[in-house]
């Protein structure tokens, strides 16, 4: 007895081509599924059919593999009914046909609505294109953007590289079209009926959105798609495969049917023309089994319902493969720091990253005990302050292992390490630079001190919530330069119809003088226009003796994050001043938990945390406790919580669906006349 794998998997699927009608076949029903049948004549070719049924050769190779090698005369060739219904199905001739489907009529503008501290600036970084280029769609937007208001945003021609390092699981890919646009989701939209809209795969679209998920996708979000663009995935599905049988001497279609453990009708359905089994001729055998077969976003409607669902679970294991990178079950991390351990004597910058180093043991000591299931693996490496020896590191073979790694605070190195993490999928934590983006264009950068225009739009909030009714005064010495607050809170102000005035001091505040500014039963909130310990020092006692000696106003003051390096020296007149200010970070040291940390720090090295703001210490325990944390529980980094540290708080989210996370918490204070110090995170 031969047997001999040939012709025809039935897949019920499609690979994405160009549309075509039904075919001028008869047609057989074999297993309860329809098919069309062709026999091969005598000198008929892969080529000679195909021209003949008006469909291409890649259908008749994809629904019968055996033809692509061995196509004889009186051989059968099967084609599933259901993808050739009502155009179904689209054949490889797509090809020399790119971009004629999805690609036709597409959006030429997208939409971006204004969230609450975003500049014109940031919003062109975020599209990659150029200010001008917003403002030539929005003329208004010249004058300023504001909360809430829509803009149209052109769509930028620009190609992102595609590393083959963030190809998951890749079984077939297509690329006729690398274009990238944005898209704002419909309501009612799916992300099977998204990627199938613009001819992309889910993977694709889950790709190029990480901050899209299955139970994340709601209208009106932004994202960007890669048209004509789309990688095939792996599904388990019924389906008929079609054996050759040489028939033997005294073979019946029972006797074969059960030999093969299929149905009698349907091994005669397979075999129209042969009544019964002749000795020397070829039967072909139809037989099911359950098969992984590779699904396209354009799946035929066995497949429709289970995709257009978001949260079935074949749309969530395409999710886990694009998002879930490691499944090591120990925790890998990096930390590429300058501790210039080549240099005699380390600078007081190096002992401060080290001190940082110091406190990630701590944490990693911490999360160990509460967190027993997984182990910690920590590898320090010294950058020694030189981009070409982060090169060299990033090029050992054991970064590719990591799951965090930890950047200095050099611009250039940061990039260098993002751009890296965004390709081997691994979190990328810049813990120390205030004035870097490149979260824009990085989807696995974490940054960690929360960027200054959200500092300033967090700031702006509360200032408007606790002194809506208070009149503002600024006080200002000339000879200090003014805080950019200052400018963004007039700015502010005068937007909103608020009138304030300023004080201008040439050596010290006059008590007197600040005093015949107030009227009897108002409220107001003094603002120094600068965050120097000059001015404070040169105005802090006027304000204390009005305060005292004025029970008729209600008089506090604002100040700045600078500030909280004062405490101190100032701490008392803060108190009797009743002080608000804000910060990315605040350590109330006489906090117990605190205080226990220093005493755990000194028994572990022997030595207390050197006194800077923020305490390296403390960042470093903060950010490993939260990071260990967060892998402990799951290595998707979208699963990201609120966390409350000893000195710093993160609440990390994506500026938009394709780039990395910043830390939204800032810290609000207020010194108390009760003498006492109120924190509040927000």
């Amino acid at each position: 007895m031969k047997i001999k794998l040939l012709l025809l998997v039935a897949i019920i699927c499609s690979t994405i081509h160009s549309a075509e009608a039904q075919l001028p076949l008869p047609t057989r029903t074999i297993g309860g599924t329809q098919f069309y049948y062709h026999e091969v004549k005598k000198e008929e070719t892969v080529y000679s059919i195909a021209k003949k049924l008006g469909i291409s050769e890649a259908s008749i190779t994809k629904y019968n593999p055996g033809a692509a090698m061995d196509l004889k005369s009186g051989q059968y060739l099967f084609f599933p009914v259901a993808d050739f219904a009502n155009g179904n199905n689209k054949v490889a001739q797509q090809t020399a046909n790119s971009g004629s489907t999805a690609a036709t009529g597409m959006e030429t503008t997208s939409t971006h609505t204004v969230e609450k501290g975003e500049t014109l600036y940031g919003i062109a970084k975020t599209y990659d294109i150029a200010i001008d280029d917003i403002i030539k769609l929005n003329p208004e937007a010249n004058g300023g953007i504001k909360e809430g208001q829509t803009l149209k945003i052109p769509q930028n021609k620009k190609v992102p590289e595609v590393s083959d390092d963030t190809k998951i699981s890749r079984e077939s890919e297509v690329a006729n079209d690398t274009t990238v646009i944005y898209v704002t989701i419909r309501p009612g939209d799916t992300l099977f009926s998204t990627a199938k809209r613009y001819n992309t795969s889910i993977d694709k679209l889950m790709e190029l959105n990480p901050g899209i998920s299955p139970q994340n996708f709601k209208s009106g979000e932004v994202i960007r798609i890669r048209p004509n663009y789309y990688t095939t995935f792996k599904a388990e599905k019924e389906t008929t495969e079609f054996h050759t049988y040489k028939i033997q001497r005294g073979d019946t279609y029972f006797s074969i049917a059960r030999k093969f453990n299929v149905n009698v009708e349907d091994l005669k359905a397979a075999n129209p023309d042969m009544k019964k089994p002749k000795r020397g001729k070829t039967l072909y055998v139809p037989i099911k089994r359950t098969a992984t077969v590779l699904v396209d976003p354009a799946s035929s409607n066995v497949l429709k319902e289970q995709l257009s669902d978001n949260d079935s679970p074949i749309i969530q294991e395409i999710y886990d493969s694009v998002h879930v990178f490691n499944n090591d079950s120990n925790i890998n991390v990096a930390l590429l720091l300058p501790f210039m351990l080549d240099r005699e004597r380390q600078s007081k910058q190096a002992k401060l990253f080290t001190e940082f180093y110091k406190g990630f043991l701590l944490a990693v000591d911490t999360v160990r005990q509460m967190h027993g299931n997984k182990s910690i693996n920590v590898f320090a490496y010294d950058t020694r302050d030189s981009k070409s020896c982060v090169d060299s590191i990033l090029s050992l073979p054991a970064l590719a292992k990591m799951d965090i790694i930890f950047t200095p605070d050099d611009s250039e190195q940061i990039e260098l390490i993002a751009k890296y993490g965004t390709e081997k999928k691994i979190a990328v934590i810049n813990s120390f630079s205030l004035k870097n983006d490149e979260y824009n264009d990085f989807t696995t950068l974490f940054q960690v001190n929360t960027p200054q225009i959200y500092l300033q739009a967090k700031m702006l909030d509360f200032f408007d919530s606790t002194f809506r009714d208070h009149e503002v005064i600024f006080i200002n010495m000339p000879s200090e330069p003014e805080k950019e607050m200052v400018g963004e809170l007039k700015a502010h102000l005068s937007a909103k119809d608020i009138k304030y005035s300023t004080i201008d001091i040439a050596n010290t505040l006059n008590a007197d003088s600040l005093s015949n500014r107030l009227v009897s039963g108002r409220r107001y909130v003094l603002i120094p226009t600068s965050s120097s310990r000059s001015i404070l020092h040169r105005s802090i006692n006027a304000i204390k003796s009005v305060k005292l000696n004025r029970y008729d106003v209600n008089l506090c003051m604002f100040g700045y994050p600078e500030w909280t390096t004062y405490i101190a020296e100032f701490g008392n007149d803060f108190n009797q001043v009743d002080t608000y200010m804000y910060s990315r970070f605040f350590a109330q040291h006489d906090n117990k938990s605190i205080h226990d940390f220093d005493n755990k720090f000194h028994r572990w090295y022997g030595e207390y945390m050197i006194y800077a703001a923020p305490k390296f210490g403390l960042l470093g325990y903060d950010t490993g406790c939260y990071f260990l944390k967060l892998f402990m529980r799951d290595k998707d980094y979208n699963k990201n919580f609120k966390f409350n540290g000893l000195q710093n708080s993160f609440d990390f989210d994506r500026v938009s669906n394709w780039s990395g996370f910043i830390n939204k918490t800032v810290y609000f204070i207020h010194f108390t006349v009760f003498n006492n110090i109120e924190t509040y995170t927000k």
